[in-house]
């Protein structure tokens, strides 16, 4: 069992940690009950009330999202939580910084349906909660999320599978790859081909003379060169590979970037995510999509399995694996097992990106 030292300020630091870990999650919970909800509100009622109560629209939409979530405002701690990491992180964002997006420009498509798959456009309604940027944390391991809104419906490309949209190209893809693409020069490998919003804005850059796109399912790459290659403006520099990534990835060695994106999300990706980090080769650079939000949940487990140290839990706990959850603090449990935390510098220390990887690498 990890062994924690009986030091009055370490043990509440740690106190302080968990109880942020769990407004985090709980947080996250609530927002989860909001993004996409299209129930909360709607454009005819938003209008209503801007003029009814002389208001703008944030406040009403912010108001409808308290009342959904049953949240007591005139509680000055509920207040302080929901304006600070609620009502903060959402912002109005106009359609027009998006529709002028190259990709959205340049890239039309007709309904295709091709057995299970459906190349189709899809709608934010007016007033629905989406995710907009990467999640972010404070010096005190706050999450700071990000999320917007249209005042309108808002379209965009997206590929169902089963009736399940599996690919799409929201505000967030685009906020979320941007710093990456700002990057790219030279050779650059996308593991993911997706719609092509990344391959199709690096080979507009003029620093970017070839692209290879890794992709396994051929169904997505026979969608692809049908409906959308076509429409690229530099269709030459696009290279596209049948196969599994990660066996792409560990014999690759005639490339300057490879950018990954193989997940929906951290929790399905975190165990691939690892895994492509163990196949790092010295001199490439590599970018993921989502990474930030990769280490908010390896910090997230570790926090939890402090809690759980605390409260003395036995080894026989961390032999069951329900969740992804589960496997990752199982993992650290192991690692750490045998460890002494004696101050608050080392326990920060431990909860850095580096070393919360290390200890699963």
């Amino acid at each position: 069992m990890m062994k924690i030292a009986k030091n009055q300020k370490l043990i509440a630091y740690i106190e302080s940690l968990i109880d942020i870990n769990n407004l985090n999650m709980s947080i996250s919970d609530m927002m989860s009950e909001i993004i996409g909800n299209t129930s909360i509100t709607n454009k005819n009622e938003v209008s209503l009330l801007t003029k009814k109560f002389k208001s703008d629209d944030k406040k009403i939409l912010l108001d409808k999202i308290g009342d959904y979530l049953q949240l007591d405002l005139s509680n000055e701690d509920d207040e302080e939580i929901f304006t600070t990491l609620i009502a903060n992180n959402i912002t109005k964002v106009d359609p027009k910084e998006y529709l002028s997006n190259p990709y959205y420009l340049n890239i039309k498509i007709d309904n295709v349906i091709d057995k299970e798959y459906e190349l189709t456009l899809d709608t934010y309604k007016a007033y629905e909660v989406f995710p907009l940027k990467d999640m972010k944390v404070d010096s005190n391991f706050v999450e700071l999320n990000s999320f917007g809104y249209f005042d309108t419906d808002f379209s965009f490309i997206a590929l169902n599978k089963n009736r399940v949209t599996w690919m799409s190209i929201t505000p967030n893809e685009i906020e979320t790859m941007k710093s990456s693409l700002e990057k790219l020069r030279g050779t650059v490998i996308v593991c993911g081909l997706g719609l092509g919003y990344y391959p199709y804005i690096a080979s507009n850059k003029e620093e970017v003379k070839k692209i290879i796109i890794v992709e396994k399912d051929k169904k997505v790459i026979e969608l692809f060169k049908k409906h959308l290659l076509p429409q690229f403006n530099h269709q030459e520099k696009i290279e596209i590979i049948c196969d599994d990534a990660l066996n792409y990835l560990k014999e690759a060695t005639s490339f300057d970037y490879a950018f990954i994106d193989l997940w929906h999300d951290p929790y399905d990706g975190i165990e691939l995510y690892i895994k492509c980090k163990r196949l790092e080769k010295e001199g490439k650079k590599y970018l993921y999509w989502l990474e930030s939000s990769f280490y908010i949940l390896l910090r997230r487990c570790f926090i939890s399995l402090l809690e759980e140290q605390l409260a003395n839990t036995n080894d026989n706990n961390y032999k069951i694996e329900k969740s992804v959850t589960d496997k990752i603090i199982n993992k650290f449990y192991l690692k750490t097992k045998n460890l002494v935390i004696n101050d608050e510098q080392q326990l920060q220390d431990l909860l850095s990106d580096k070393s919360l990887l290390n200890l699963l690498k």
